[in-house]
């Protein structure tokens, strides 16, 4: 069996000094007396029961959930400033805006020509609808007059064939035919020029119909200039307003009246009732990390502070910076932090830099061994133990002598300073003591001596 191989662990060297220091004052307990058996030098302490807390720390910033960064959109000079730092605002409210008078005459000028040409339009509309009835009405009229044209040159050729069947009977005579022949013919004309009417008022009805159309299209298209011009104006008079995208609090404001101002951030908006932390975990522990794990949120500005929050979001991407990786990660407060977060005593802001702990193991109940006071084995029978101290009794008080026991132990947690091990591990107790410092030379069975236990 290989030399058992003792753990590095990281308590700090300053409370093994102190330690040691109350070793050495307790020497005279500690050397062995003339023809005694030399026993190993140890400190001990009694095993602590309690609850285990692992957690992964990170340091961040508060921020509002909701908070907006606003700037005009376009350039001018400011003209009215209606909120001060520190107001509360509500949705929609106007919150500064840009001298706009020239552009209010533009948009009443522009207005005025709209209305103008809406009314040309109209107009044009109406006047349209009455020449189209006009012109339509003149086509029914000539169609009408074909008509009759065309039923008067049948009844006249219908003349013409009765008299010359009657000529040839002779009961007709030729000045009768050629009277009948005249009317037929003069009938003819009269179809010829019905068609010649009815086609020119077709005509008229079609030039009608398209200079309609060409000037409807024109008003038209002279409206929807104007409409655009409007909207156009009205937009850029909105750019140069400001106004609350959501009820809040004015948070900063970078500008007074009278400022010649670009596209630049002039004014923050935050709702100060909703908040929440963002902070950086390096890659190596952020791997612990799930969504819904418990969190204390400690502000830097007072350390005695413990706000509860629950991890609400982790970034799938790194962000790398000085040669590690950091991952980004949201916490949101818990309802029970609503107190110190809102209102005029508010013991934190957006803003305020914190630690964020967040709690990736607990175990409820469990027996709690400093790390130093455990040991690995490498050899045909790996783990890890620690050594339990069955104390002699003494009658002069205190017993400082006892023989160590080994105890083989399997750890359920670990964080950086105390390891977790379940209440029913074989071999301790709630009275258990065990060694905390000079375990490297035990054995299982070897005696010991040690300041006197310390009793609460």
């Amino acid at each position: 069996m290989s030399a058992p191989r003792k753990r590095r662990r990281g308590r700090t060297v300053l409370i093994w000094i102190f330690i040691l220091a109350a070793v050495g004052s307790a020497a005279f307990f500690l050397v062995p007396r003339p023809g005694a058996v030399k026993a190993s030098n140890v400190v001990i302490e009694s095993l602590e029961q309690g609850r285990f807390v692992r957690e992964v720390t990170g340091s961040g910033v508060i921020e509002a959930v909701r908070q907006r960064a606003l700037a005009f959109g376009t350039s001018g000079t400011v003209a009215r400033i209606l909120v001060e730092e520190g107001d509360p605002v509500l949705e929609g409210q106007i919150l500064a805006r840009l001298d706009d008078a020239e552009l209010q005459r533009s948009l009443a000028s522009t207005r005025a020509s709209l209305s103008s040409a809406q009314a040309d339009l109209s107009r044009t509309l109406a006047q349209q609808e009455v020449d189209s009835i006009d012109a339509t009405n003149a086509v029914a009229q000539a169609e009408d007059r074909l008509a009759n044209a065309r039923a008067d040159l049948r009844d006249r050729d219908a003349a013409v064939l009765r008299t010359q069947r009657l000529l040839e009977l002779g009961a007709a005579s030729q000045d009768e035919l050629r009277a009948a022949q005249d009317a037929a013919a003069s009938a003819a004309r009269s179809v010829n020029q019905a068609e010649l009417a009815l086609s020119a008022a077709e005509t008229r009805l079609a030039n009608q119909v398209s200079l309609a159309e060409a000037q409807r299209a024109s008003a038209e298209a002279n409206v929807s200039r104007l409409e655009t011009d409007l909207a156009n104006l009205e937009a850029r008079v909105d750019e140069g307003i400001l106004r609350a995208p959501f009820g809040g609090v004015v948070a900063t404001l970078s500008i007074e009246e009278g400022d010649a101002v670009g596209t630049q951030v002039v004014l923050e908006v935050a709702n100060l009732e909703d908040l929440r932390v963002r902070a950086s975990f390096d890659e190596n522990r952020a791997s612990e990390l799930v969504v819904g794990m418990p969190a204390d949120i400690v502000p830097d500005a007072d350390t005695r502070l413990r706000l509860p929050a629950v991890v609400e979001r982790l970034s799938p991407v790194a962000a790398r910076g000085g040669g590690a990786a950091q991952v980004d990660v949201l916490l949101r407060f818990d309802s029970s932090a609503a107190a110190l977060l809102q209102g005029d005593d508010a013991r934190v802001r957006p803003g305020y830099t914190v630690t964020a702990r967040v709690r990736v193991a607990e175990v409820e109940e469990a027996f709690l061994v400093p790390l130093e006071a455990l040991s690995e084995e490498d050899g045909d029978e790996p783990g890890e133990y620690l050594y339990v101290i069955e104390i002699d009794e003494s009658e002069d008080g205190p017993s400082t002598t006892g023989v160590a026991r080994r105890v083989a132990v399997t750890p359920i947690e670990e964080n950086p300073t105390v390891a977790a091990l379940a209440l029913n591990t074989t071999g301790l107790s709630a009275d258990t003591v065990i060694a905390v410092v000079g375990i490297d030379a035990l054995k299982d069975g070897v005696n010991v001596t040690f300041p006197p236990l310390e009793t609460p």
